[in-house]
Order: structure tokens, then sequence, then C-alpha cells
């Protein structure tokens, strides 16, 4: 059975439509050895530098990183850590804005009582549920290095838009440095899911 996520059709861009691609993608997603411990570096199939993620300055009461274009140097998102007790949530806005009004997605992960299991549920900004129901779920298993990120809309299950996998070797797990693959389905927000795989590594870390 193929590892690859199941093509169906593409939920609309979270971000923007420019970042949604014809065909399926895949991109390396590296946690970068810096002061803050918070940066990353986001390649493509060709390993051309195409994003990057940097620890925002004096962001001392909440931890908060601008996943930026690497060509132009402009931020696409700002995630901000808005996490409470036993819940990690994270936010995410347009741009280097914190503004409620330029808000996207909040991912929110709860205490589990499996600690082997992960899931996260993705909010729009436009969901009226309360944060009840979530309009993606990333599900599998942070640990065992293999989650997929899944829209809902199409049964209780839903049906995948991507891969996050997680590829560490030894020296570089010591040190904080984790790499992740992040496999792309045609015509899904590739900006979208490469912040959910830097998400996923700062609510385990």
């Amino acid at each position: 059975m193929s590892s690859e996520p199941a093509e169906m059709a593409a939920p609309a861009p979270v971000v923007d439509a420019r970042y949604c691609a014809p065909a399926a993608t895949a991109f390396a997603v590296t946690k970068t050895i810096s002061v803050t411990g918070h940066d990353f570096t986001v390649n493509d199939a060709h390993g051309t530098a195409v994003m990057q993620v940097e620890a925002a300055v004096f962001s001392f009461l909440q931890a908060r990183s601008l996943l930026l274009d690497t060509a132009s140097r402009r931020p696409v998102l700002t995630l901000q850590d808005d996490s409470y007790m036993a819940t990690s949530r994270w936010q995410a806005y347009r741009g280097d804005s914190t503004s409620r009004r330029n808000l996207l997605f909040v991912a929110v992960k709860l205490s589990p009582l499996n600690l082997a299991r992960t899931k996260v549920r993705v909010f729009l900004a436009s969901n009226g549920s309360g944060e009840r129901v979530p309009d993606f779920v990333i599900s599998g298993s942070y640990y065992d290095g293999a989650c997929t990120v899944s829209a809902k809309g199409r049964g209780d299950d839903g049906y995948a838009i991507a891969q996050i996998t997680r590829q560490d070797t030894a020296g570089g797990a010591l040190l904080g440095r984790h790499t992740y693959t992040a496999r792309i389905n045609p015509g899904v927000d590739q900006a979208f899911i490469i912040a959910l795989a830097v998400i996923l590594d700062e609510m385990y870390h």
C-alpha cells in the first residue's frame, strides 16, 4: 500500500491560492540550531530554499515566529503561541500581523490520555463552532514520525490532504535539529501545511 496521501479534491486555500500547485509536492522543513531554537529552513524537492521561519525579536511574553518567503523576505504568516494550562494552542496570522482581523487559523492540542497518539485540531478563523468542530485534523503519532493532515467535511474521518513525517539522526535530535518532510496533495495550500509542520514541532518541543 502506498504511503502517499490519497488524492482527492483539495479544500479552499487557507493562506493564498499562489501556494497551491497542480501536482503533488514535497518540502523538507529543517529546524536549525540557533540562539532561539525556533528557526527553520524550508527546501523544495530540488534543494532550493523557498521559505524560512525566524523567531520574532522581542516576543518575550509569547513565542512568536515569522514564516518568510526566502526570495522576497516578506512575511507570509506570523505564528504565535497562545497556550494555556494543559492545552497547546497556536494562532496563525496573515503577514506580520497579530491583529484579530488577520487571523487565519488556530491549531489546538489538548493533553492526550494516550501520549503515543497525536491529535491536533485546526480551526479556520471563519469557523463558527466555538472550537468544537475542526476544519482540519492532524492525526497519527509524532513520536513514531508520521502524521496525516485531513480536511473535514466528508464524514467523521475527513480525507487526507498531506503527510508530515519526521526523520531525525541521533546526533541531530540531541542537538535539537529536527527534519520533517511535508508531502502535499495537488491543489493544497503549501504554506498552510508547512506552517502546520512548524507548529507540530513547537507543540512537542
